[in-house]
């Protein structure tokens, strides 16, 4: 478990170009107990949008959030609002069958549309701009892959083409292209529908995480209740075990740099076919246009992001003319074994609990079209997407490898990382460690006054010993996903718990 880099050689400033400076509201955390009709865990897009497609209906809403508006993957994006995945629609035909490559495309062409439609309707300025995404190669023997999944897009009834020009300062063999699609303000974007929340009644706690779900009672940790009728967890992965999503999902944690350039701007959205990808777009920042160059997916808790980081700097540096780096940030998401969103019941018996998690890295416009098959399971309707994005499909064989893996990978980290004693060392201001005490294990990190603090290293979701993160000055939980602060405050779940503070190790 070892000592990263120290924070001042990474480049930029740690905070995402969303978050840096934005001012939203400063809302009231959850005290005393009400009643709604409906209660949305989670102040990200899936939730604020499913909270405002549920009041349209005539619901009471109430909405809970467990740090602030956009604190969690959505402020945390590169903020692209696309069909065009990657090389998806070619495997998703494969794996699925045609009409659900259709209906995933289908579902985030009407999640754009939808975000642009409330744009417009709630004057939400969040520079959202319709821009092209390519999906490119540079590698002449990929090209025939480029071309079959043009035709895979095309058969899924997107208006994909194949080309090989584009606006990036270097060559490409060739790339899918679609148009009309959208870049934006994701942060912005969040606020504007808090806000027209508020406006139509419906409360945004801040700082108020749920804790636990039961007999239509939510409560969070400040002693606040909700009473509801229904209840909507939109946390990413869902806090609560009943559903086991946290077993059907691996955990992949992605990087993104901000970047002045000297030259031209590339106007297009891009993603790379190879491996590792790099995803590209511009955005206006201070009156200039900003280069977002992300990539370097990796399993969270298994690579060193201090090295990401670096890497995403020397891709940038090599292909265009830096002037500067702004930002860094991060975000996971969590990837359904079977490539496909998990939409609706979070238990197969019931509905009165309902979640939408799985996103795989496109949770913006996918995550708007589940929230409104969310709010049309809560009003009776049937959706359109509903059947194709149920959480309690029959999962084809093909993912059943995916599902072995990622679960042999987490048990292996339950039991072998317990063994693993190591020495605690020096550590530097912002460094950390974890080490064996006793019977114990410890994570111990140095903070910038030089003071040696430590709490235990057991994530309290289900108790695999968590790794610490020095680019970002966390602790990760490898198995799935949770992420800790440095004093142990909970950052993501699945976990709901603080890491338990301990006694430091005396040096």
């Amino acid at each position: 478990m070892s000592v990263q880099a120290p924070t001042e050689a990474l480049p930029g400033r740690a905070v995402s170009l969303w978050r840096d400076g934005y001012e939203g509201s400063s809302r009231a955390p959850l005290s005393g107990e009400v009643e709604a009709d409906a209660v949305v865990i989670g102040a990200g897009i899936i939730g604020l949008t499913t909270a405002l497609e549920l009041r349209r209906e005539g619901a009471d809403v109430v909405v809970l959030e467990g740090r602030d508006v956009g604190a969690g993957v959505t402020g945390n994006t590169t903020a692209k609002l696309s069909s065009l995945h990657g090389l998806s629609y070619g495997s998703m035909a494969s794996t699925h069958g045609e009409q659900v490559a259709r209906t995933y495309a289908e579902a985030n062409e009407w999640g754009i549309g939808r975000v642009a439609e409330l744009c417009a309707e709630l004057e939400i300025d969040c520079e959202l701009r319709r821009k092209p995404n390519f999906t490119y190669t540079e590698d002449p023997g990929k090209r025939s892959e480029i071309e079959r999944e043009v035709e895979a897009a095309q058969a899924a009834g997107l208006t994909a083409s194949l080309t090989s020009e584009c606006d990036l300062p270097f060559e490409i063999e060739a790339a899918v292209r679609l148009e009309d699609q959208a870049e934006f303000h994701p942060v912005a974007y969040l606020e504007g529908l808090a806000r027209a929340l508020e406006a139509d009644s419906v409360p945004v706690y801040e700082r108020s995480r749920a804790l636990s779900v039961a007999d239509g009672v939510v409560r969070t940790e400040g002693g606040g209740e909700v009473r509801a009728g229904r209840v909507i967890v939109a946390t990413q992965i869902p806090f609560l075990d009943r559903g086991l999503f946290f077993a059907r999902a691996g955990v992949a944690r992605s990087y993104a740099i901000s970047v002045r350039l000297t030259g031209a701007v590339p106007q297009g959205m891009y993603l790379q076919a190879e491996s590792p990808g790099r995803s590209l777009r511009a955005h206006p920042w201070r009156g200039e246009e900003l280069l977002i160059v992300g990539g370097e997916s990796h399993q969270l808790g298994h690579g060193d992001a201090a090295e990401k980081f670096a890497a995403l700097e020397r891709y940038a540096r090599e292909r265009f003319q830096v002037a500067g780096i702004e930002h860094r940030w991060s975000a996971h998401d969590f990837m359904p074994d079977d490539g496909l969103p998990y939409v609706g019941r979070l238990t197969p018996l019931s509905d009165r609990v309902l979640t939408a998690t799985g996103m795989r890295k496109w949770g913006l416009a996918m995550g708007t079209a589940a929230a409104r098959a969310l709010a049309d399971s809560v009003a009776g309707r049937a959706t359109r997407w509903g059947e194709t994005f149920d959480p309690w499909r029959v999962p084809p064989p093909s993912s059943l490898k995916e599902l072995a893996v990622h679960n042999a990978d987490s048990g292996f980290h339950f039991f072998a990382d317990r063994l693993r004693r190591g020495s605690l060392g020096h550590l530097r201001p912002g460094e950390g460690r974890v080490f064996g005490d006793g019977l114990a294990q410890k994570a111990v990190h140095r903070d910038d006054a030089g003071i040696l603090r430590a709490v235990s290293a057991r994530c309290t979701h289900l108790g695999c010993i968590v790794r610490w993160n020095s680019a970002e000055r966390t602790w990760d939980c490898p198995c799935h996903g949770s992420r800790f602060g440095a004093d142990g405050e909970v950052l993501a779940g699945p976990a709901t718990a603080p890491l338990e503070p301990v006694e430091p190790p005396k040096e």
